[in-house]
């Protein structure tokens, strides 16, 4: 459970910096630097960052509940 959690939050991650480049640079570079925060934020603002953020939320749950 937990690499599947690490895996849907890089691709999430991956996914997030490549649709930012719609959005604007300082997306771009926020969602490299502080991707929960960031995404939080412009997820809010931005229809298309919405879906990233949602996988990003799935892959911490997973990571969180699959530990022991």
């Amino acid at each position: 459970m937990e690499t599947t959690g690490l895996i849907i939050c890089f691709i999430a991650w991956f996914w997030s910096v490549i649709r930012g480049i719609q959005v604007s640079f300082l997306c771009v570079a926020l969602n490299f630097f502080f991707p929960p925060i960031s995404q939080a934020i412009f997820a809010y603002y931005e229809d298309e960052m919405r879906y990233p953020f949602i996988a990003l939320g799935i892959g911490l749950i997973l990571i969180f509940f699959g530990g022991r």
